[in-house]
Protein backbone atom coordinates (compact mmCIF):
# COMPACT_ATOMS: atom_id res chain seq x y z
CA UNK A 1 0.00 0.00 0.00
CA UNK A 2 2.71 2.52 1.27
CA UNK A 3 4.69 1.80 -2.42
CA UNK A 4 1.24 2.15 -4.33
CA UNK A 5 0.89 5.97 -2.86
CA UNK A 6 5.01 6.38 -3.59
CA UNK A 7 4.54 5.38 -6.66
CA UNK A 8 1.45 7.75 -7.07
CA UNK A 9 3.11 10.45 -5.62
CA UNK A 10 6.09 10.30 -7.93
CA UNK A 11 3.65 9.90 -10.76
CA UNK A 12 1.32 13.04 -10.14
CA UNK A 13 5.13 15.06 -9.46
CA UNK A 14 6.14 14.10 -12.95
CA UNK A 15 3.14 15.39 -14.34
CA UNK A 16 3.10 18.77 -12.42
CA UNK A 17 6.84 19.27 -13.54
CA UNK A 18 6.10 18.39 -17.41
CA UNK A 19 3.07 20.97 -17.56
CA UNK A 20 3.97 24.07 -18.71
CA UNK A 21 1.85 27.56 -17.54
CA UNK A 22 -1.53 26.95 -18.90
CA UNK A 23 -1.62 30.59 -19.12
CA UNK A 24 1.39 31.00 -21.23
CA UNK A 25 -0.89 29.52 -24.21
CA UNK A 26 -2.03 32.01 -26.87
CA UNK A 27 -3.67 30.17 -29.11
CA UNK A 28 -4.27 33.19 -31.34
CA UNK A 29 -6.64 35.91 -31.93
CA UNK A 30 -9.76 35.17 -34.29
CA UNK A 31 -10.33 38.94 -35.14
CA UNK A 32 -6.89 38.96 -37.08
CA UNK A 33 -6.41 37.59 -40.59
CA UNK A 34 -4.36 34.54 -40.97
CA UNK A 35 -0.72 34.70 -41.90
CA UNK A 36 0.37 35.04 -46.03
CA UNK A 37 2.00 32.20 -47.45
CA UNK A 38 5.54 31.89 -46.35
CA UNK A 39 8.58 33.54 -47.85
CA UNK A 40 10.34 32.31 -50.92
CA UNK A 41 13.81 31.67 -50.68
CA UNK A 42 16.13 33.65 -53.27
CA UNK A 43 19.48 33.06 -51.87
CA UNK A 44 21.56 31.23 -51.93
CA UNK A 45 19.81 29.09 -54.71
CA UNK A 46 18.96 25.36 -54.22
CA UNK A 47 21.75 23.63 -54.66
CA UNK A 48 24.18 26.14 -54.71
CA UNK A 49 27.53 25.04 -54.17
CA UNK A 50 30.49 28.31 -52.39
CA UNK A 51 33.50 28.17 -54.83
CA UNK A 52 35.58 29.36 -51.62
CA UNK A 53 37.74 27.29 -49.29
CA UNK A 54 38.57 30.09 -46.62
CA UNK A 55 36.26 29.28 -43.27
CA UNK A 56 35.01 30.65 -41.73
CA UNK A 57 32.76 31.16 -44.41
CA UNK A 58 30.03 34.08 -44.50
CA UNK A 59 26.71 32.78 -46.12
CA UNK A 60 24.91 35.53 -47.83
CA UNK A 61 20.98 34.81 -47.00
CA UNK A 62 18.01 36.09 -48.83
CA UNK A 63 14.26 36.22 -49.41
CA UNK A 64 10.90 37.97 -50.82
CA UNK A 65 10.10 40.29 -47.97
CA UNK A 66 6.18 39.43 -47.43
CA UNK A 67 4.25 42.95 -46.70
CA UNK A 68 3.26 43.57 -42.86
CA UNK A 69 5.85 40.92 -41.63
CA UNK A 70 7.46 42.44 -38.86
CA UNK A 71 10.28 39.89 -38.64
CA UNK A 72 11.42 37.15 -39.69
CA UNK A 73 13.16 33.84 -38.39
CA UNK A 74 15.23 31.85 -40.07
CA UNK A 75 17.26 28.52 -39.42
CA UNK A 76 20.56 26.42 -40.99
CA UNK A 77 20.22 22.47 -40.35
CA UNK A 78 23.13 20.02 -41.31
CA UNK A 79 20.38 17.49 -41.58
CA UNK A 80 17.80 17.67 -44.69
CA UNK A 81 14.89 16.32 -42.04
CA UNK A 82 15.41 19.79 -40.13
CA UNK A 83 15.56 18.00 -36.44
CA UNK A 84 16.79 19.53 -34.02
CA UNK A 85 19.92 18.60 -32.96
CA UNK A 86 21.49 19.31 -35.99
CA UNK A 87 20.40 22.83 -35.58
CA UNK A 88 23.61 24.79 -37.04
CA UNK A 89 21.83 28.27 -37.10
CA UNK A 90 18.85 30.34 -35.27
CA UNK A 91 17.86 33.84 -35.53
CA UNK A 92 14.61 34.52 -34.34
CA UNK A 93 14.65 38.56 -34.72
CA UNK A 94 15.81 38.81 -38.41
CA UNK A 95 14.19 42.52 -39.18
CA UNK A 96 14.84 42.74 -43.11
CA UNK A 97 14.64 39.76 -45.57
CA UNK A 98 18.64 39.53 -45.69
CA UNK A 99 21.52 38.16 -43.80
CA UNK A 100 24.60 36.97 -43.29
CA UNK A 101 25.81 34.54 -40.89
CA UNK A 102 29.23 32.55 -40.82
CA UNK A 103 30.11 28.52 -40.95
CA UNK A 104 32.99 26.80 -40.06
CA UNK A 105 32.52 23.56 -41.19
CA UNK A 106 32.55 22.10 -44.65
CA UNK A 107 29.59 20.14 -45.72
CA UNK A 108 25.91 20.18 -47.25
CA UNK A 109 23.06 22.75 -44.91
CA UNK A 110 19.56 23.31 -45.30
CA UNK A 111 18.05 26.25 -44.87
CA UNK A 112 14.33 27.44 -44.40
CA UNK A 113 12.55 31.02 -43.09
CA UNK A 114 8.94 32.15 -41.57
CA UNK A 115 7.62 35.70 -40.92
CA UNK A 116 6.06 36.83 -38.22
CA UNK A 117 3.64 40.15 -37.75
CA UNK A 118 1.25 40.95 -34.18
CA UNK A 119 -0.84 42.12 -36.81
CA UNK A 120 -1.46 38.51 -38.18
CA UNK A 121 -3.11 35.25 -36.29
CA UNK A 122 0.04 33.29 -36.22
CA UNK A 123 3.44 33.15 -38.23
CA UNK A 124 3.69 31.81 -42.15
CA UNK A 125 4.28 28.52 -42.54
CA UNK A 126 7.90 27.65 -42.64
CA UNK A 127 9.47 28.05 -46.49
CA UNK A 128 10.52 24.92 -47.95
CA UNK A 129 13.99 24.62 -47.53
CA UNK A 130 16.58 25.04 -49.64
CA UNK A 131 20.56 23.12 -49.80
CA UNK A 132 23.76 24.25 -49.92
CA UNK A 133 27.34 23.14 -49.48
CA UNK A 134 30.22 24.43 -48.51
CA UNK A 135 32.96 22.81 -49.65
CA UNK A 136 35.61 20.27 -47.83
CA UNK A 137 38.95 22.90 -48.15
CA UNK A 138 40.81 19.72 -47.73
CA UNK A 139 40.68 18.10 -51.22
Amino acid sequence: MVAMKLTLVACLALAVLACTDPFSFDPGDPTKPDPPAPPKLVAPTDSWMSDSYAYPQDVDFGWQAIPGAQFYQIEVYRDSLLRGEYLRYSNQRVAQPTLSAPFSGCGLYYWRVRAASKNWNNYTDWSSPFRFSLPNPAK
